[in-house]
């Protein structure tokens, strides 16, 4: 048909139901435009016709289809502009929602030139619930052409598509949301493949930290209970005052070095918070005097003396942490002895309210108002030169204040350069009656019942020291060098009790415990670890392997006593 106003009532009836029809089986945006162009605006006769969609983002009304000279050559818009709503002849139809029919539009100044110049124009609004969604727009070279009937035609496919439309883009909408969604969604798996990744890397690098300091604790552990032990049965031997002063010393400092040991191995534990905090009976006075005896031994070429103050209102005993009040007293001494070398240093001890103070002030360097809250920090020290002329890890004050705060305490300084400083450690004032025990020079067993122990043991120290403290307290035992030995020594003897080493050479303990165990022919031993390995995988190693107890290095006598006591 080459003329609209040829068509008749039956034709445009024809028209819609076949537009409605075809509308149905379109999904997409661009399907229904194109349906518009292609089959409504060809069916009435229209020579050109655009279809233009308000961009929600923009506010802006872009041609989506078109049909005659904008499209020459299938379903591409030929140079496609953009009008804004309220501009030109479109733009004031989709603001006011209402088709406008331009019969001379030589004398409308709202005319817009897209491709060329025509005379008359017809504009109808797709329009769903009150909003404009789109807009239907036809343009003809003569004058006076668009009529009644063409308006009421265009209006009725107008909203014919609007809903259709609106669905459309609801699901496109919908669309773009799952592919932003996938595209996140990638993302995220991109992100957990790289914590994946990571927690990999930070797993490894905790495998070998572990590993490293379970190394470190069993090397230095191992030469540690030779010392601490052979100085501990030293003191129980015919001593004169100054030999037992210096063995006193001996242990002392070992004991101070093997808590030091304890602390770093426990540094990862007080980063992650995960530091457990132990009550017990603290002798004030025998603490404060220890601690002062071991940063004095420790320092022996300082001439600064250390005075002990107490407070007539100090108790004697109050309940704490002993081993870690003793770190943090040892530390701050230490750092005051260290840090001072004219003068003297106090080491004060009183009550105030509901604390207990210990106040360490000396008369050194001093320390800059600036750098008050720097010290505390992990591996911090004053300034570059103090580094270069003290030695020291910086690790100290901080664990000091952290272990005060567990403790529900705290740790605070007051400084004057050139003057001197003073720390002081507060703690909560929690006093207990101090535990009367009766004086005894010996560990003594409570049975008189013969036990036949083996000891396994590669260290040839700890062989001679373990057989030492049994001795001492009247038992003997055979020795075997590594775990092989261990269990043929069981195989051809009964024991009743072995201690039992764990890292070793031909056989470690792990092995030596689980072929022990499997042993149906023998009677079973009782088996006691006493490892420098202390971590606590090798704790639950042990009694899975088959030990009936665990003693850490250096030997406790007591702890090993008790056992036998038990035992018997």
């Amino acid at each position: 048909m080459s003329r609209s106003e040829d068509l008749n009532s039956e034709d445009y009836l024809k028209l819609l139901s076949t537009f409605a029809l075809d509308l149905l089986q379109k999904s997409s945006l661009d399907e229904i435009f194109w349906l518009i162009a292609d089959r409504a605006i060809a069916g009435i006769g229209f020579d050109d016709c655009v279809i233009y969609l308000i961009d929600r983002t923009t506010g802006e009304l872009v041609q989506a289809a078109a049909y005659g000279p904008k499209s020459p050559e299938g379903r591409v818009i030929v140079d496609p502009i953009t009008i804004p709503i309220g501009d030109g002849i479109v733009g004031s139809v989709a603001a006011n929602l209402k088709p406008e029919r331009i019969q001379d539009t030589r004398l409308d100044s709202r005319y817009i030139l897209d491709d060329e110049f025509r005379l008359s124009e017809l504009a109808v609004p797709i329009v769903l619930h009150g909003e404009c969604i789109g807009v239907i727009d036809s343009e003809n070279s003569k004058v006076n052409f668009y009529t009644e009937k063409h308006e009421e035609i265009l209006v009725t496919i107008a909203s014919m598509a609007a809903t259709k439309i609106s669905d459309a883009m609801r699901e496109e909408e919908l669309q773009s949301t799952v592919r932003q969604l996938k595209i996140v969604q990638d993302m995220l798996a991109a992100q957990a493949d790289e914590l994946m990744s990571a927690k990999e890397m930070a797993d490894s690098s905790n495998r070998a930290k572990s590993t490293f300091l379970a190394t470190m604790s069993h090397e230095i552990r191992t030469p540690l209970n030779a010392i601490i032990g052979m100085s501990d049965l030293m003191r129980d031997t015919s001593l004169n005052a100054e030999q037992f002063e210096f063995a006193n010393i001996i242990w002392d400092s070992s004991n101070h070095l093997l808590n030091l040991i304890t602390d770093i191995l426990d540094f990862s534990k007080i980063e992650a918070n995960e530091l457990r905090i132990s009550e017990n009976t603290i002798d004030l006075k025998s603490l404060v005097e220890a601690s002062v005896r071991v940063c004095t031994s420790a320092n022996a070429e300082s001439q600064v003396p250390v005075l002990i103050k107490y407070d007539p209102s100090v108790p004697e005993c109050i309940l704490g942490d002993e081993p870690r009040v003793r770190q943090i007293l040892v530390n701050l001494i230490g750092n005051a002895i260290k840090f001072t070398s004219e003068g003297q240093i106090t080491v004060s001890v009183r009550t105030q309210a509901e604390n207990l103070l210990f106040a360490i002030s000396d008369t050194g360097v001093g320390i800059p108002t600036s750098d008050m809250e720097k010290i505390f920090s992990p591996f911090q020290q004053v300034d570059s030169s103090h580094s270069r002329e003290y030695e020291g890890t910086g690790l100290g004050l901080s664990i000091a204040r952290r272990l005060s705060r567990l403790m529900s305490g705290d740790l605070t300084v007051n400084s004057t350069v050139g003057v001197g400083t003073e720390f002081v450690l507060s703690l909560p004032l929690r006093v207990v009656s101090p535990q009367r025990e009766e004086p005894s020079d010996r560990i003594e067993v409570e049975t008189s019942k013969k036990l036949k122990i083996l000891i396994v043991e590669d260290n040839p120290v700890n062989r001679l020291l373990a057989v030492k403290i049994l001795g001492q307290v009247g038992f003997t035992a055979d020795v075997a060098v590594d775990g092989l030995e261990a269990v043929e020594f069981v195989n051809k003897s009964p024991y009743d009790l072995i201690f039992m080493d764990l890292q070793m050479p031909v056989m470690d303990g792990y092995e030596a415990m689980r072929k022990i165990r499997s042993n149906v022919a023998i009677d079973q031993p009782r088996i006691i670890v006493i490892s420098a390995n202390v971590q606590p995988q090798d704790v639950s190693n042990s009694y899975n392997a088959g030990a009936d107890g665990f003693l850490p290095k250096p030997i406790d006598r007591k702890a090993l006593v008790d056992i036998i006591n038990a035992i018997s």
